[in-house]
């Protein structure tokens, strides 16, 4: 590790916790101001109120990490340049690409760390405040919520659900298996009370029918080799899904297209979260084509700061088509990337070619 490496890191990484701290005081000042009113109705104790701030502290991290870095980025370079140090590097030798390639590696080792607070502190962090202000502050029951009209497959069978909570339970369930390689009904099985789990789907008074020998029968209790989780189908109602970590998207993705849902707008939120973390490489080559353009830090810090809103509204757009199904789930998720990673390298190409 070269001493410009480590002289460069550490002062981003400086000017980025200031930043980082002044944006985070900023997010939960707005964030508390809108909901003191709800705590004091609910009679929420002073420890609840931290609690429930402090555990979402992950989550906001996340969030604003990459304009953070942005703008550590632009204020690092502006002042290197103020300072004359800029100057006594190019007259040593080392090129401003340099200088933008060491802020690469600090973007490959901050989106390392917005990518595992995301997934991992933040999503656990996100489920229990999510908890805590439904059932501490809301007082709701969340083994309460209801979702009408379930419809999967799974293992040949086609299961149909009238109405069914978060807990698994469920009535008027119907369901109807398909021979191996056929098309024709071999079992169809019904029942007023279900309870399904990913161990396996438990029937209630179930009748059981056999169309090619007319045979009926009525059991009691009957499990099927059903394992689809309730979990997800309320995940995908609720749009609850960026609480889903990377690893159990992918398998909510995976049984849900399986049992036939469209999944185009899971796959969208699945890259959207790698792209997320990959925006803050981008961002640190956007910081350099700024000041290459601007070396006054207050004008530099303006345009991070528009910069920063375009590729937010950017993301947000993307992930809208990429949930309609109007773009593939691939280029909504990294198209904002890919724009604002072309606009920056243009620019700092065009700076090397003048130098």
């Amino acid at each position: 590790m070269s001493l410009l490496f480590r002289y460069v890191f550490m002062r981003h990484a400086r000017l980025l916790l200031l930043i980082m701290g002044l944006g985070v005081g900023i997010y939960l000042l707005t964030d508390i101001v809108e909901r003191v009113d709800v705590f004091m109705e609910a009679g929420s104790s002073v420890g609840l109120v931290l609690q429930y701030f402090g555990i979402r502290l992950p989550s906001i991290i996340a969030q604003i990490l990459p304009a953070v870095f942005l703008l550590a980025t632009v204020v690092t370079l502006c002042l290197m340049g103020h300072s004359r140090e800029l100057t006594a590097l190019h007259a040593g030798g080392i090129s401003f690409a340099t200088v933008a390639c060491i802020l690469v590696m600090c973007g490959v080792f901050w989106g390392g760390v917005q990518f595992c607070c995301s997934q991992f502190l933040a999503v656990q962090g996100e489920r229990y405040a999510q908890q805590i202000w439904q059932e501490e502050v809301k007082k709701k029951d969340l083994s309460e919520r209801t979702i009408n009209d379930v419809w999967f497959m799974e293992n040949g069978w086609t299961v149909s659900v009238t109405k069914l909570r978060a807990d698994g339970e469920g009535t008027g369930f119907s369901a109807f298996h398909v021979k191996d390689g056929g098309s024709d009904v071999d079992v169809i099985v019904r029942a007023p009370r279900v309870k399904g789990s990913e161990s396996g789907w438990v029937l209630a008074q179930a009748v059981r029918l056999y169309p090619d020998t007319y045979k009926r029968e009525e059991l009691a209790r009957l499990e099927l080799p059903l394992h689809q989780d309730p979990e997800l189908f309320f995940s995908t109602e609720s749009n609850n899904l960026q609480q889903l970590p990377l690893w159990q998207l992918g398998d909510a993705i995976r049984q849900l297209g399986e049992a036939g849902s469209n999944v185009d707008g899971l796959r969208t939120v699945w890259h959207g979260k790698i792209s997320y973390a990959a925006s803050l490489v981008v961002m640190a080559l956007l910081g350099a084509a700024i000041v290459s353009r601007f070396s006054n830090v207050y004008i530099a810090v303006a345009v991070s700061m528009a910069g920063t809103f375009i590729m937010y509204a950017l993301t947000m757009f993307g992930e809208s088509l990429g949930q309609r199904g109007v773009l593939p789930p691939f280029m909504a998720a990294w198209g904002p990337d890919a724009l604002l990673l072309l606009i920056a390298v243009l620019r700092l190409y065009v700076v090397s070619v003048r130098r």
